[in-house]
């Protein structure tokens, strides 16, 4: 009986030390500079960390003043705020911006139809993000007009990145295009090269 108890005992203590190393939390080795996330909002002027890159995130659009629509329209300008979404590698954000009443010649010099001009409202992102280096899936989206794009980037690491996206707007019955017609598309550029 005293033999079995001991063994008893043994088995007992065996199992504890086998449970008690499977209960430790082992930490992954090295910095981890933006945790579990894809990306990172820039809000200070400090320099990007080693294993990790900036990247500018510039767009705009125009719209119509209030009221401009008879029966109203989802690119009328927003008191909540314009939204923009980003989406990088399954990461989403929109970020609502505030509009500035815009007023500008609807003509250049040459007498030619200038897309942006008249008087509306100009929504302008400019936003930094930090992320690692190396390609990535972007999508960029406007959810009040129901548009987006994708593009794929590879970003490289010690560099200042700038994703732009240029308003492309529809063309209306006259044969110009303007902001008033609404946004067709985007012209997107990296660090200046047209990309799509």
């Amino acid at each position: 009986m005293r033999t079995r108890g001991l063994v008893a005992g043994f088995l007992s203590v065996a199992l504890l030390i086998a449970l008690g190393g499977c209960g430790r939390v082992v930490k992954q080795a090295g910095p981890q500079p933006i945790g579990t996330e894809i990306f990172t909002e820039v809000k200070d002027q400090r320099p990007s960390q080693e294993g990790t890159v900036d990247l500018a995130i510039k767009a705009s659009i125009k719209t119509p003043p209030e009221g401009y629509y008879l029966y109203g329209s989802r690119a009328t300008s927003r008191k909540d705020g314009f939204p923009f979404e980003l989406n990088i590698d399954g990461q989403e954000v929109i970020w609502k911006i505030e509009g500035e009443e815009e007023i500008s010649s609807r003509y250049d010099t040459n007498g030619r139809r200038i897309p942006e001009g008249g008087r509306g409202i100009r929504y302008v992102l400019d936003k930094t993000i930090r992320l690692k280096p190396g390609p990535h899936h972007v999508t960029f989206g406007l959810p009040l007009e129901d548009f987006y794009t994708e593009v794929r980037v590879t970003l490289k690491e010690g560099e200042l990145h700038t994703l732009e996206f240029q308003p492309f707007y529809a063309m209306g019955r006259r044969g110009y295009r303007d902001f008033y017609h609404g946004i067709k598309t985007y012209n997107v550029f990296l660090d200046g090269t047209h990309i799509k």
